[in-house]
């Protein structure tokens, strides 16, 4: 079989898209190394990533130059036509010459376009309806984005397949229990400043338990472009000497961070998925979570879930991190669980699932 993967994904930083991008690609080359597969990439540095296909570059400067990128991307595909062609960003090109699969891994931009720049509010709605119309087959990656497709796009069940995702267990793993030992406890939330993720609430709650426990509230992520309150809520709380933002750091340093923390919370109002969520019960954390999106699934039965909806949603969580924190054994029990649960969702299974995607649109 031969394929085209749209890879532009894996110039940014980081991010869950680069991710999924960078472990799809790598386990699909694993599982079928005889398959011919074609990446294209966006940015000159990507060279190299994936030696073992065969790899393009097409520059994209800036995202405002995303549809004319797009339409260079169809006349490469059209040149080579490939068995399958594979978006794994959202976007398709006006024009399809060979079967098509998209992943779209949510719809955000429609369900909270508050949340988005005025040039994304204008792009994205039509661009997510249009590969939603004309893909041959959609992929997304939780069963709460695949019914925000089918409601808001009217896209039979039989469209989509839902390729649940995974984390890297060999990087995201528990320490011994030495490896905690002198550490300050602290609570964790990591992710990118903007509303959605809702740190807001998450500041609120902890300024309520503050008096009865001895925690710091650690927030880890860069502010988002539209950036969220939380830094003037942190200091209108009178607590800023136990409020730690940390923007500059690494993947490489975020394991120690999730092991080290006594529990992990996540407030988030809607996700595609939730990394965070997942890689701190790969790293041993107790996890506290919303019900916004896809995160019940992500954590199962292996994580606290507060609801979102209806008046006090600050109060129960201020709550459950409070009885949480106090009740060693329910952590102890929830970082066994957490463990299972990471351990039913792998990056092979990610790539299997879309080979299949594969052989059935190009059959």
């Amino acid at each position: 079989m031969n394929i085209i993967i749209e890879a532009r994904s894996l110039a940014a930083k980081s991010g869950g898209v680069k991710t999924y991008t960078h472990e799809l690609i790598k386990n699909l080359t694993a599982l079928h190394p005889d398959t011919n597969i074609e990446c294209i990439y966006g940015a000159q540095s990507n060279l190299g990533t994936f030696p073992q296909t065969q790899e393009t570059v097409i520059p994209l400067y800036s995202e405002v130059f995303l549809p004319l990128w797009m339409n260079s991307v169809h006349t490469q595909v059209a040149n080579k036509r490939p068995d399958v062609v594979h978006y794994t960003k959202a976007g398709i090109p006006r024009k399809k010459v060979v079967p098509t699969v998209v992943t779209l891994h949510d719809i955000i931009p429609i369900l909270f376009p508050e949340t988005q720049s005025p040039l994304r509010r204008l792009y994205w709605p039509h661009v997510l309806k249009y590969a939603a119309t004309y893909a041959d087959h959609i992929i997304t990656i939780s069963e709460k984005s695949k019914a925000d497709i089918m409601q808001h796009f009217n896209v039979s069940p039989e469209r989509i397949t839902v390729t649940p995702l995974a984390v890297d267990t060999n990087h995201f793993h528990p320490s011994t229990p030495a490896g905690r030992s002198g550490q300050d406890p602290y609570i964790l939330f990591v992710g990118t400043r903007d509303a959605r993720k809702n740190i807001s609430s998450l500041i609120r709650a902890f300024a309520r338990i503050a008096k009865d426990i001895p925690h710091k509230l650690v927030i880890v992520g860069k502010p988002a472009k539209k950036q969220d309150d939380s830094l003037q809520i942190a200091r209108e709380s009178g607590l800023s000497d136990r409020i730690d933002f940390r923007e500059d750091v690494s993947y490489a340093q975020l394991p120690d961070l999730y092991r080290n923390a006594d529990i992990f919370v996540w407030p988030s109002i809607y996700e595609g998925w939730g990394f965070p969520p997942q890689e701190a019960m790969a790293c041993g954390t107790p996890v506290i979570v919303s019900d916004g999106g896809p995160l019940p699934e992500v954590v199962g039965d292996a994580g606290v879930i507060v609801e979102l909806q209806g008046d006090g949603f600050i109060e129960r969580l201020s709550q459950e991190i409070l009885s949480l924190i106090g009740d060693d054994s329910r952590k102890q029990e929830l970082i066994q669980r957490g463990l299972q649960r990471v351990a039913q969702y792998s990056w092979k299974s990610v790539a299997e699932k879309t080979w299949e995607v594969y052989s059935k649109v190009s059959a």
